[in-house]
């Protein structure tokens, strides 16, 4: 297109002269200098070069004023267009000297040529790094001062950052006041949200904890495996706090105010009959231990009911024994009644129930459990196969029955103990 225009400006200007000699007249100009009356005479033709001389010599004049007095600025945006390529360059360099681990050759890069980098923020951001690496707090705080006056935008990705060194730190208190300030202006932060729950977790601020878990679950920012492990060790924290100060009010009411999903959890009501029982209030423990076994029997609750404190032995083991039809290969079910027959001292319906359980569901702790059983009552024999082969799991992880030899003068002694 601009060969076409520049043929076509040819072409006209030369017909143009063309034209204007075949049609060229005199023509005279008069005007007065000093009073003097003056007068030119030229040709049409003539006149016509002349004008179209000057028109080039003015644009070539004006052009070489605007060339003088630009200079100066086209000079300073060349340095500054060269000062920026090697803030680029320094940028990079700067980048891979920090992921290289070489600390002070990175803030130092970063921060060389910052006034012409296309990105200052992500220079102060990547320097302050640096000098957190450093364990310059000072120098890494004025950075992200600085970082944060790069713009509106600037303010979350700095709070971010320094919440987030701080944290790593250990400035556990600055980490926590920070992100607090950042969900003021973001309140669904997802990192910020993430990164306070462990702040939360390290602080050992288990109601804050428990309350930021919903959001943290609704927003899906961490693993169901994690979200289960902050609830406990959260709920651990609080049941256990309130159980020192002996609050069962306090632990009812929260008790109620769980999520459904909560309460009806094994882990959560665990926990509270735990926490109860610490409280004093083992008779409301147990009996909702008992009420959720009926409703739905568990290995865990199974577990607990064989540990704790029944008021009347004997009719434990009656309740227990009614599980058993629909639960007669639960490990846990079988231990528990092991353990209430120890107690009551019922020997040999306690080394059955042993001997069941460790064939169902062989375990190291309970093959030792058994073996002291067998060593108080005298059977060495049986104590040492029983050692052995907890021990031989305890190895390979592989169970064995276990069969052990029946001592009638044991269990001739464990009626006449209890007759008497």
């Amino acid at each position: 297109m601009r060969y076409l225009l520049l043929f076509s400006f040819i072409v006209g200007t030369f017909w143009l002269g063309i034209t204007a000699v075949q049609h060229s007249s005199d023509i005279t100009i008069n005007y007065q200098w000093d009073e003097n009356p003056m007068s030119v005479s030229l040709t049409s033709t003539t006149l016509l070069i002349v004008s179209i001389l000057g028109v080039l010599l003015l644009y070539i004049f004006f052009s070489i004023l605007k060339f003088i007095f630009g200079l100066k600025k086209r000079l300073k945006n060349n340095r500054n267009a060269k000062l920026s390529v090697k803030a680029k360059h320094e940028l990079t360099k700067g980048l891979v000297q920090f992921t290289e681990g070489h600390w002070e050759e990175s803030e130092y890069l970063l921060l060389n040529n910052v006034e012409h980098s296309e990105t200052p923020l992500l220079n102060y951001l990547a320097a302050s790094r640096s000098a957190h690496m450093q364990e310059a707090y000072d120098r890494r705080d004025e950075y992200l001062k600085t970082a944060s006056e790069q713009g509106e935008d600037a303010q979350v990705a700095v709070a971010v950052s320094q919440a987030e060194m701080q944290f790593t730190s250990n400035q556990l208190e600055q980490s926590r006041a920070t992100l607090i300030r950042l969900l003021e202006v973001s309140p669904k932060h997802p990192y910020a949200l993430k990164l306070l729950a462990k702040v939360y977790y390290q602080q050992e601020d288990w109601n804050n904890l428990f309350t930021l878990l919903p959001d943290l679950d609704q927003l899906s920012l961490i693993k169901d495996k994690d979200n289960k492990k902050y609830q406990k060790t959260a709920l651990t924290g609080i049941f256990h706090s309130l159980a020192r100060k002996k609050d069962i009010k306090s632990l009812n009411s929260l008790w109620k105010q769980l999520p459904s999903n909560v309460r009806e959890d094994t882990e959560g009501l665990l926990l509270y009959c735990e926490a109860l029982s610490e409280a004093g209030d083992k008779e409301q423990s147990n009996k909702l231990l008992i009420e959720s076994l009926s409703k739905n029997p568990d290995e865990k609750l199974f577990e607990r009911y064989g540990l704790i404190e029944h008021p009347v032995l004997g009719q434990a083991i009656k309740d227990a024994e009614k599980w058993l039809p629909e639960n007669s290969k639960s490990p846990m079910l079988l231990l528990a009644l092991a353990r209430l027959n120890r107690k009551y001292q019922l020997w040999g319906k306690s080394k059955s129930y042993y001997n069941l359980s460790l064939n169902f569901s062989p375990s190291s702790a309970v093959y030792l459990e058994f073996s002291e059983l067998l060593e108080e009552l005298s059977e060495h024999e049986n104590a040492q196969q029983c050692y052995k082969q907890g021990l031989e799991y305890s190895i390979h992880k592989k169970g064995q029955i276990l069969n052990l030899k029946t001592l009638r003068s044991v269990e001739t002694k464990s009626r006449r103990s209890r007759g008497s």
